[in-house]
């Protein structure tokens, strides 16, 4: 049976981007997308960057077993435990638009040079600790937007807000609302996101989405 990930690595090979016959372990580099199960990316004991993209697995344990990793994305997906990674050797760290509250795991991370933390409904003793490091390049959301996650997340919305400039946008993580959640973000406001935190509007109104979009396959 071929996996998500399996899947990633016959996508590589279709762009050109590694050999016919490349074997999982000697992957250096490797994006999965639309996942629903990171099945099988324990083989893959040789890289160094990893994007996840736009996935919905729950258990994301297995990153624990990748020691040379330096870099992680995982974006517009359902990552809310991030203790999988404390013991890796990361450099860079971006993990937008996710469902992670409690960040102290990945704070305390030795070499830690970059760290995006933006679109998550982060506890406030992470909010603290993660501004207070020093030497690290370190991106959160401001304290309205933190607040206003953290309710949408607390009401069970699979919904995140996030600036770019003075914009407010949202999004879905994970593939609860729809199958392209790192596609189709909407300009909205701290109201907007607010009713649908109290339950007055639709997160898939809001995105403009139907909710049968995220039973169709990806």
């Amino acid at each position: 049976m071929t996996t998500d990930v399996d899947r990633a690595l016959a996508e590589l090979v279709e762009a050109g981007a590694v050999a016919a016959g490349t074997t999982p372990g000697e992957v250096v580099d490797l994006i999965v997308s639309h996942a629903r199960s990171l099945d099988g990316l324990e083989r893959f004991t040789g890289l160094e960057t990893l994007s996840l993209i736009a996935c919905d697995v729950g258990d994301y344990s297995v990153l624990s077993l990748l020691s040379g990793l330096h870099v992680l994305a995982v974006e517009n997906s359902d990552l809310a435990d991030v203790s999988p990674v404390a013991g890796l050797p990361l450099q860079v760290l971006s993990l937008r638009r996710n469902r992670i509250r409690d960040a102290s795991a990945i704070i305390a991370l030795d070499g830690l040079q970059v760290l995006d933390l933006t679109g998550n409904p982060l506890d406030p003793p992470s909010r603290s600790a993660a501004g207070a490091l020093e030497g690290v390049l370190v991106t959160l959301d401001d304290p309205a937007l933190a607040d206003v996650n953290v309710d949408l997340a607390d009401a069970g919305v699979p919904l995140v807000g996030y600036r770019v400039g003075d914009e407010v946008w949202g999004c879905s993580t994970g593939l609860g609302l729809t199958a392209h959640p790192e596609a189709g973000h909407v300009v909205t406001s701290l109201e907007d996101l607010e009713a649908v935190a109290r339950g007055d509007r639709d997160a898939g109104d809001l995105l403009g989405v139907r909710t049968d979009d995220a039973q169709e396959d990806t």
